[in-house]
């Protein structure tokens, strides 16, 4: 209790947020369509080209080629969604707060591009494991980066529907991936990795660095006020370009900013303030990737494997999936601010959980991949509404180094939980702990905490809610 104390009393008076107040006026142009969109197809591809590669090929490289064992498997795709990812989170928020949000995101797509091309030639299960934790710190990166950077380049009133809009453009990204393994794996899998890693570092890369523009917020908190004040002004022009009519006055004296100082982020745990959503966050991650995230896609495609799909069969369901998914979105940037973050995220738990019920109980293939696709909405509005609800949770100050350390902490739910699923995919008639796992700790106890511990964020200045 002391330290908590303490850590309050020692927190600086918060000033007008003068850069914050002039972005919160900012209508919706193509410009914040733009921006969303670029970044998120960049975490699309960085996401589903490098996170979890091992769920790709093991059921059709090295499973049948005897190459790895299904606990071998378990551990690499652990250490890939877990360790890797829980040390690229780590590393890009630091370099996030303290150089800025523009060189942590184009660090992280050099390191996505970079880190995949290996499995290209590497089977033996030592280097396997090396190549596993390296082959993600771009997608930690990524991921500590993205709802972060959209969330301060955006105003309240828009803020929700750019951000699930454009996101739901990883659905699209997530289809297109798969298209390309259905058409390369198993035949031409090496080729499959060459393409991903071009992808990124030779087409998003350079567009990343010629458009990309630094956060406002981030400079002002960070004391830099004149290029603050040079990127707010570029920000207001291509707003002004893109829509019609002059801008309305800030309203000032809605947006408290207190200025970064060494060590903010041991707020994240000290502070009564944020101590409760850390809380309750670390839970939701750990649970959530153990679960209905990671756990369920690292057995998918090899439980329908094992009731009789092919390849084509696995990554056209994949595909048909992440179209629905990206409706979903949409359905979901069109509500928009009128159902909370937290209510939807119960919702969605609980549909894939009902959804992998049927999957247990019904266990013909045509239904495996209905169902499968009906869980993919689920997983898809959970994850990236946890995103969003984190990054607004916490001020910007220290939300990269918040969002990593619960975003971070909970890949050791993945790493956990997916090593644990080895043994419980063989346990029981029809897989039975693998289900067990994915539809309690992994979907109805995270369900339960959002939605009677989350905080209500809809409508509210990001400054207000999250300071």
């Amino acid at each position: 209790m002391a330290a908590s104390l303490s850590a309050d009393a020692a927190r600086p008076e918060p000033i007008h947020g003068h850069i914050a107040a002039r972005i919160d006026r900012l209508p919706l142009t193509g410009f914040q369509w733009r921006l969303g969109i670029l970044i998120e197809v960049t975490w699309g591809f960085i996401i589903f080209d490098t996170d979890g590669i091992g769920a790709r090929l093991y059921p059709f490289v090295w499973r049948p080629h005897h190459l790895l064992t299904v606990d071998q498997y378990a551990v690499i795709q652990a250490l890939q969604v877990g360790l890797g990812v829980l040390l690229g989170a780590y590393l890009m928020s630091w370099v996030a707060d303290r150089f800025g949000r523009r060189p942590a995101i184009l660090l992280a797509t050099l390191l996505g591009g970079i880190c995949i091309w290996p499995f290209a030639y590497v089977t033996n299960f030592a280097a396997l494991v090396i190549l596993s934790i390296l082959s993600t710190l771009g997608v930690g990166g990524i991921v500590a980066t993205h709802s972060v950077y959209l969330s301060e380049m955006t105003s309240t009133q828009i803020r929700n529907k750019v951000l699930l809009a454009s996101q739901g453009v990883t659905a699209l990204v997530a289809a297109s991936v798969n298209l390309l393994a259905f058409w390369l794996i198993p035949g031409r899998w090496q080729a499959y990795l060459w393409v991903s890693a071009a992808v990124e570092i030779v087409i998003l890369l350079p567009l990343l660095l010629r458009y990309l523009p630094e956060s406002p917020r981030w400079l002002e908190t960070h004391g830099r006020h004149t290029e603050a004040l040079r990127a707010v002004e570029d920000l207001e022009e291509r707003c002004r370009r893109a829509g019609s009519g002059p801008l309305p006055e800030p309203d000032q004296g809605m947006h408290p900013v207190i200025v970064a100082e060494k060590g903010a982020w041991r707020e994240i745990f000290l502070s009564p303030q944020y101590r409760g959503r850390t809380i309750v966050m670390l839970l939701c991650w750990l649970l959530g990737y153990g679960g209905l995230i990671y756990g369920s896609g690292a057995f998918a495609a090899v439980y329908m494997v094992d009731h009789g799909a092919t390849a084509h069969f696995v990554f056209l369901t994949f595909v048909v999936g992440f179209l629905v998914v990206f409706l979903a979105f949409q359905v979901n940037a069109r509500i928009s601010e009128a159902v909370e973050r937290r209510d939807v995220m119960s919702a969605m738990a609980c549909l894939f959980a009902a959804a992998f019920l049927v999957v247990y109980l019904a266990p013909n293939l045509w239904i495996i991949a209905a169902f499968f696709i009906l869980s993919r909405i689920g997983v898809g509005l959970w994850l990236f509404n946890l995103y969003n609800y984190t990054a607004v949770a916490y001020p910007t100050r220290m939300r990269a180094a918040a969002f990593a350390w619960t975003d971070g902490l909970g890949h050791l739910g993945a790493w956990g939980g997916v090593t644990l699923l080895g043994p419980l995919y063989a346990w029981g008639p029809n897989h039975l702990g693998w289900f067990l796992w994915l539809l309690l700790p992994g979907s109805l106890i995270p369900a339960f905490v959002i939605r009677v511990f989350g905080v209500k964020q809809s409508g509210a200045v990001l400054e207000q809610v999250s300071t």
